[in-house]
């Protein structure tokens, strides 16, 4: 029992000791600072930096435990006040601070490939890997090959010693300075790439969270690859790679580090603008309302929600939710099709056969009653009209020509009928899935039904054909325009229907122009 305590204590406490022990260590750094002498502009912005990234660090943890951000801002915070120990001069502290210099880049590269939960994909991974082992060699390097009065002798003749340079050599540290650095370089670029692509294929809605983040990592990688590429220079030709005029000297050599500041900053952003009353949220809830972009809201979902089983929780739930609405639709168009052939078979070919029957008892010869023949050719014709009135029900109900023949025919027929001329354009390639087909045809029969019934038009014109690994369908006329979605319960009925199959549905009807309504059906 003490030891289940002891856990839940644990637990309860979540990541406060990590943040208590790095925001311990940037105090310590900072006074260390002090007192080897460090310039007061030194320990202002550096130690600001480390506070900033140790900020939005606990934030970005205290939001969401289980995604990564919140720990790797926390330990850049860390690795930024471990390079800071570099100026202290004291013997062995400042070659672990050289030597482990510039790690940050490694823990923001991450940070950018994955922003806020993404698994890191395979080419990911490689160009991680690729950077950290940059890292590593040069580390090893700086650590174990380079000792200042005895490598740079001619520069630091009464440099600090570096007691774990036990295989010092000049040509060597040089040599993986260049290659580790120049290999830095190219895996930061790598990163940078990957996150622009990572933003151009994000949802509309994430982008607004993730965005901030991911631009600023590619500023940061961008500034990491200044930084090593100059690096590599200043080691290979004794030259910095960029000439910077004395007079901003002290303002470029603290730009380059700070570059990588800008992602907490932007984390900070992201997540002040997600928390406004007009944020983001509020363009997922107009989505959610309209039933539009699904795959949006899911990722906005992963993207905003703090808490990541939440969001899955959440993102479950409406794909359960949609895919009931998909079987509703089903279901009810299965019965409609049973109710069909029952119509088909039972009543209507038992009034079809009493229809015949009474037509043979007309045309029996013998005797003949005054007004019999009469009176069983007017109750002839009335089972006539009332065979046609049900063909006629049933077609409604479901029709047949769309399960015998497809929506291309289908749609076909219904054009014919329409006492408006209409134009057809349909473009199809074979059958389509059945709840598609069938929502097309009553997408087109409402479209045509409303221009006959209320538009006042002299043309129609239907255009269905394959968009975007759907089906799209658009009915326009040329009548009074007008038309008003909620008024009735064809169209109101029709677009809930098209939102079920997680289609779009737009009806423009501006007064006086003509209305048209587009749909898309998703074809899966």
């Amino acid at each position: 029992m003490p030891a289940m305590t002891q856990a839940r204590d644990s637990n309860a406490l979540g990541p406060w000791p990590a943040i208590a022990g790095v925001g311990l260590f940037v105090l310590v750094t900072h006074y260390v600072g002090i007192a080897a002498g460090a310039p007061l502009e030194f320990l202002i912005i550096d130690t600001g930096l480390a506070l900033v990234f140790l900020m939005a660090g606990s934030i970005a943890w205290r939001r969401r435990p289980t995604s990564g951000t919140g720990p790797i801002l926390v330990l850049s915070a860390a690795l930024w006040s471990l390079g800071s120990y570099n100026p202290a001069q004291a013997p062995g502290l400042w070659a672990v601070a050289f030597a482990f210099e510039g790690w940050y880049d490694v823990a923001l590269a991450f940070l950018a490939m994955t922003f806020p939960a993404a698994p890191l994909n395979g080419t990911g991974r490689v160009v991680l890997a690729t950077l950290a082992t940059a890292f590593l060699a040069r580390s090893a390097g700086r650590l174990l090959l380079a000792d200042p009065p005895r490598t740079y002798p001619e520069a630091f003749p009464d440099g600090p010693v570096n007691p774990f340079a036990i295989f010092e050599s000049r040509g060597a540290f040089e040599a993986v300075e260049v290659i580790g650095s120049t290999v830095i370089v190219v895996a930061v670029i790598a990163v940078a790439v990957i996150a622009v692509a990572r933003l151009i294929g994000s949802r509309s809605l994430a982008r607004p969270v993730i965005g901030p983040v991911i631009v600023a990592s590619v500023v940061a990688m961008t500034f990491a690859a200044v930084e090593a590429a100059d690096t590599a220079s200043a080691t290979a030709f004794g030259a910095s790679l960029l000439t910077i005029p004395e007079g901003i000297r002290g303002f470029a050599d603290w730009l380059v580090p700070a570059g990588r500041a800008v992602v907490p900053v932007a984390f900070l952003i992201g997540t002040l603008r997600l928390r406004s009353v007009h944020g983001p949220m509020a363009a997922v809830s107009a989505r959610l309302a309209r039933g539009e972009a699904v795959e949006d809201v899911d990722a906005a979902l992963a993207a905003y929600i703090e808490n990541r089983e939440l969001a899955e929780l959440l993102s479950g739930q409406l794909a359960e939710l949609r895919a009931s609405r998909v079987r509703l639709v089903a279901a009810g168009d299965e019965e409609r099709r049973r109710i069909e052939r029952a119509l088909h078979d039972g009543a209507q070919q038992h009034l079809t056969g009493i229809a015949m029957r009474l037509e043979e008892a007309r045309q029996m010869p013998g005797i003949r009653p005054e007004g019999l023949e009469r009176k069983l050719a007017g109750t002839a014709a009335e089972l006539r009209d009332a065979i046609n009135e049900l063909r006629e029900l049933a077609r409604g109900i479901h029709p047949t020509i769309l399960t015998e023949a497809g929506l291309q025919p289908a749609i076909a027929t219904l054009a014919r009928r329409s006492p408006v001329s209409v134009d057809l354009h349909v473009t199809l390639d074979g059958r389509l899935p059945l709840q598609t087909e069938v929502t097309a045809y009553y997408v087109v029969a409402e479209g045509l039904t409303n221009v006959a019934r209320s538009s006042r038009a002299t043309r129609a014109e239907v255009t269905v054909a394959l968009r975007d690994s759907g089906l799209a369908i658009a009915v326009h006329d040329d009548g009074v325009g007008g038309a008003d979605p909620d008024a009735g319960s064809g169209i109101a009925g029709l677009r809930d229907r098209v939102r079920a199959l997680n289609g779009t549905f737009d009806l423009v009807s501006p007064p006086g122009r003509g209305t048209r309504m587009a749909v898309w059906l998703p074809c899966e």
